[in-house]
């Protein structure tokens, strides 16, 4: 698997510029990805100063990879291409009404159905964009369309977490989330209206004849690509360490007298390199295979986050957010890469929807244990413990996947 990635991402002829729809569906996840990533900064900070404890900020959290989950597995059974820009609006309707509603309450009970909703909304549109970027695998390297897009989502969420701590900062978590979610439904108004402009992307799907009602269909996911597999195992690792970052460092940071505009220049800082280094990670295959660096960059990613539970000065941060944010960016890109390198055209909702499914667990069970193991221990040995524990858990069955053998199309 990884031979052909390497071969692809060397090969200077499918290397083309991208098209306007291609153009306008990066413009649509940056624009998305920029509100998304500040309210989901602020709300664990948001929940503490409601006074809700720490394991039920994890819980409630959880609540966000489980919706996400349930609606990927929908959208990528029933899919059609024929709907694609209806299906965008109402899932960004629903993710952005839901995250300003919750600026509205205090209620921790009303937080989690409201963040269920947010995940089901975001579970959708980020299947189905990543299954648009897809379609168009045939026309250049696949290491190169798919560290644009999730390099595009990065550099989204990289000043996010910086306008978002900012905000906080001077007005408050609530005020300041509300503020962000404002300017996330904005975004996605003009993310939309670039896209009702573009040309209908091609999509083929089995089964995608005219119909008059949709049909649950799970015998999609049966034949998807071994390589699928391994990219949504190391989408569960990279959001399960990601998740304790994103909903737990913040209240850690707090904790060690560092301020939200330092704590989210920190989380900015990560979200940088991490995006960064998506843009050229495809090249980087090139001189170093894949394979090579496919455990190097788990155990660093692992290593770097343990290491952010122990170390108290606040330069010193930057050291370990960084390289984690790089290890994160290449893993993401080369594993995604390979499973869309190896999909073959009918399956590519399927597909998109199990590694996008692999990164929702990873946001279930990242807040849920963090939450009951911080309560336990206490937030610094939690970030000391649990980084290692995942990756021994999680590296050796994606290894595993890696070594088997390669499925033909359709199961052939």
């Amino acid at each position: 698997m990884a031979e052909d990635l390497d071969a692809d991402a060397g090969s200077q002829q499918k290397r083309k510029r991208f098209g306007r729809t291609e153009l306008t569906l990066f413009g649509l996840i940056f624009a998305l990805s920029v509100g998304e990533g500040g309210a989901r900064f602020l709300s664990p900070v948001y929940l503490a100063d409601n006074g809700s404890a720490v394991g039920s900020i994890g819980l409630a959290l959880s609540v966000f990879g489980a919706s996400a989950l349930a609606a990927r597995f929908l959208i990528g059974s029933t899919f059609r291409a024929s709907s694609v820009r209806l299906t965008i609006a109402i899932s960004a309707l629903a993710s952005t009404a839901s995250l300003y509603l919750i600026t509205f309450t205090s209620s921790i009970t009303a937080f989690t159905l409201l963040i269920g909703v947010h995940g089901v909304g975001w579970g959708v549109l980020a299947t189905v964009l990543l299954t648009l970027i897809m379609s168009g695998k045939d026309t250049r390297s696949a290491a190169a369309v798919i560290g644009f897009y999730v390099g595009i989502e990065g550099l989204g969420r990289t000043g996010s977490p910086i306008l978002a701590g900012i905000l906080g900062g001077a007005f408050g978590p609530s005020t300041g989330m509300r503020i962000h979610t404002t300017l996330f439904a904005v975004t996605a108004i003009v993310g939309i209206s670039l896209l009702s402009d573009a040309p209908t992307p091609a999509v083929a799907e089995p089964g995608s004849q005219p119909t008059t009602r949709r049909r649950f269909d799970l015998t999609r996911f049966r034949h998807v690509p071994l390589a699928a597999w391994v990219a949504a195992l190391t989408g569960f690792y990279l959001n399960t360490t990601n998740a304790l970052l994103n909903t737990f460092f913040p209240l850690l940071g707090l904790t060690l007298g560092f301020s939200l505009g330092q704590i989210g220049t920190l989380a900015g800082s990560r979200s940088a390199v991490s995006a960064l280094i998506r843009f050229v990670a495809h090249r980087a295959f090139d001189r170093i295979p894949f394979a090579v660096q496919f455990i190097p960059l788990y155990l660093l990613n692992a290593i770097t986050a343990s290491l952010i539970g122990v170390v108290t000065i606040y330069p010193a941060q930057f050291f370990l957010f960084m390289p984690n944010g790089a290890s994160r960016g290449v893993l993401r890109v080369g594993s995604m890469a390979q499973a869309m390198e190896d999909s073959d055209e009918g399956k590519a909702s399927a597909t998109a929807a199990l590694i996008g499914a692999g990164y929702d667990v990873g946001r279930i069970v990242g807040p849920l244990v963090g939450g009951l193991v911080a309560t336990a221990v206490g937030l610094s040995t939690m970030f000391v413990a649990l980084p290692l524990i995942f990756v021994v858990v999680i590296l050796p069955m994606a290894l595993w996947a890696r070594r088997g053998p390669r499925l033909a199309p359709d199961g052939e």
